[in-house]
């Protein structure tokens, strides 16, 4: 059985945080655990969206053809990283603060887990599909302007990518987000 990380109920200490965003945290015997986890990996979503809002105005001023395209591409999807992770971090410390009151059962704390892999798998495909796209009409278009939005759209795409797929990855080999939930209601 894993040893707890947490044990002042606020999350992650310095100490601890890599020890947490690598699922070391019990999930079975703390109930908010899966929460908190939820909400400090969707920390590197809302760094990345914010990362992109302020590069991509960046080039989207600054920049020509290619590059302005590029950047006005990072804006768009910043902006929509960044609202995507702020809603769900909202959601995930709701739930926490349910879960440590005692007001959620070990079974909801399962069904909410299950839901967001399966959400997490979804996105993945997702990005397939939009690193796929990008990369036929930058292949196919000799229009500047299409070519650089295509290039942004591959460029975001993989690294959305890349992070789904981690935390897909993640969410299913994390055996706490698959305990018996009969054995703690």
């Amino acid at each position: 059985m894993a040893q707890r990380v947490v044990s002042n109920g606020r999350g992650p200490q310095p100490g601890e945080r890599l020890a947490w965003f690598l699922g070391r945290g019990n999930v079975a015997t703390d109930r908010e655990s899966f929460f908190v986890w939820q909400e400090r990996v969707l920390d590197l979503l809302l760094a990345w969206g914010v990362g992109n809002v302020t590069a991509g105005s960046l080039l989207a001023v600054t920049g020509s053809g290619l590059t302005r395209a590029i950047g006005v591409q990072a804006v768009v999807w910043g902006a929509i990283d960044s609202a995507v992770a702020l809603y769900a971090q909202c959601i995930a410390r709701r739930h926490a603060v349910s879960a440590r009151a005692g007001e959620m059962g070990a079974r909801t704390v399962q069904e909410q887990a299950e839901r967001f892999e399966y959400l997490l798998a979804l996105t993945t495909g997702a990005d397939v599909l939009y690193v796929v796209a990008g990369s036929l009409v930058a292949w196919k278009s000799d229009n500047v302007w299409l070519k650089g939005s295509a290039l942004g759209v591959i460029i975001q795409g993989g690294a959305l990518l890349m992070y789904d797929l981690g935390l897909t990855i993640r969410m299913i080999t994390r055996p706490e987000t698959h305990f018996r939930a009969s054995g703690y209601a």
